[in-house]
């Protein structure tokens, strides 16, 4: 039987589920409903003796958030935030999760690895327009690699550059000497103190990157970005949900579109994108790998079609 819980520790089961190598993701539905990723999809377990009830859990997630510096109020029922022991956390709280406290817990990529792309010939030649200062897209599914990938690139950009990574969740963490973070907030109880992506964008230009990195495009700092990209700044990486790479240009379109108001024309709009983005790139997670299954390089505009060229290895 499990001992008393010390709401500043992780219970030994939730423990053992975090330190397994095999499990990349945690879902627990209230206290009692259990799910975990081995790559294989969700699957529900059975902790045996388990010692835990909705307070508990309530009191543990409360004592994590408090341990990074998050906080909990009625008025903000939804927090973000990356635990100490190195996964992501998202946390629902009731009412709005009718079932109880929804915890989902998400193992974040370790230092670079290359062995991890070895079923991915496309990777080197990802390294090698990362390396030259290319601007990349990657695109794909949740859970699909997005954020290892980018990871193991932005290991490879030269020592003597200068990276600065705006996020909401700070999950990125390269092996690179001058890799910098800046993260949003938003508004506290009062609706006061908000700071956007497109905030932290305007500043970050102003303090010297050699290269920008949008942790996960979805918003109105898309449009600030392919701006910059078009006034000399260059060698830009970001993060992007979508299934396709046709589908992923079609989403920055549209993010660009709804930040202009509808103000800048479709045709301005891929222009920007056609000249500030070289790559794009599709991960896909198939069984217990992660793979790069397509790359596709962006040459230019014929009329208001961007023309794309595969990557074939």
């Amino acid at each position: 039987m499990e001992r008393p819980i010390d709401f500043n520790e992780t219970p030994t089961w939730l423990a053992e589920l975090l330190d397994d190598d095999s499990i990349n993701d945690v879902c627990m539905n209230g206290y009692d409903e259990i799910f975990v990723d081995r790559g294989n999809r969700l699957e529900s377990i059975k902790i045996q003796n388990l010692v835990w009830n909705e307070e508990d859990l309530r009191n543990w997630v409360l004592s994590q958030l408090s341990a990074v510096g998050k906080s909990w109020d009625a008025r903000h029922p939804f927090v973000d935030a990356t635990l100490l022991n190195g996964f992501r956390i998202h946390v629902a709280f009731p009412p709005i999760a009718r079932k109880g406290i929804l915890v989902s817990l998400r193992k974040l990529p370790k230092p670079r690895n290359d062995c991890r792309w070895t079923s991915s010939p496309l990777y080197q030649d990802l390294i090698g327009a990362i390396r030259r200062g290319e601007s990349i897209i990657i695109s794909g599914a949740t859970g699909s690699g997005k954020t290892t990938l980018a990871n193991d690139l932005l290991s490879e950009v030269p020592a003597n550059e200068r990276i600065i990574a705006l996020e909401d969740t700070p999950e990125l963490a390269p092996t690179h000497p001058h890799f910098v973070s800046l993260i949003s907030r938003p508004p506290n109880s009062d609706g006061c103190g908000e700071v956007t992506l497109r905030t932290l964008l305007r500043q970050t230009l102003r303090m010297r990157p050699d290269r920008v990195v949008l942790g996960e495009c979805r918003g109105a700092e898309v449009m600030e970005l392919l701006q910059a990209l078009n006034t000399g700044h260059r060698g830009a990486l970001a993060t992007l949900h979508a299934n396709s790479p046709r589908d992923a240009l079609r989403r920055i379109e549209l993010l660009c579109l709804i930040a202009s108001s509808g103000s800048i024309p479709i045709g301005a709009i891929r222009e920007l994108l056609s000249v500030g983005i070289q790559w794009i790139a599709q991960v896909k997670r198939l069984e217990r790998k992660r793979l790069i299954t397509e790359l596709w390089h962006l040459e230019g505009r014929e009329g208001d079609t961007i023309l794309m060229r595969p990557i074939v290895n």
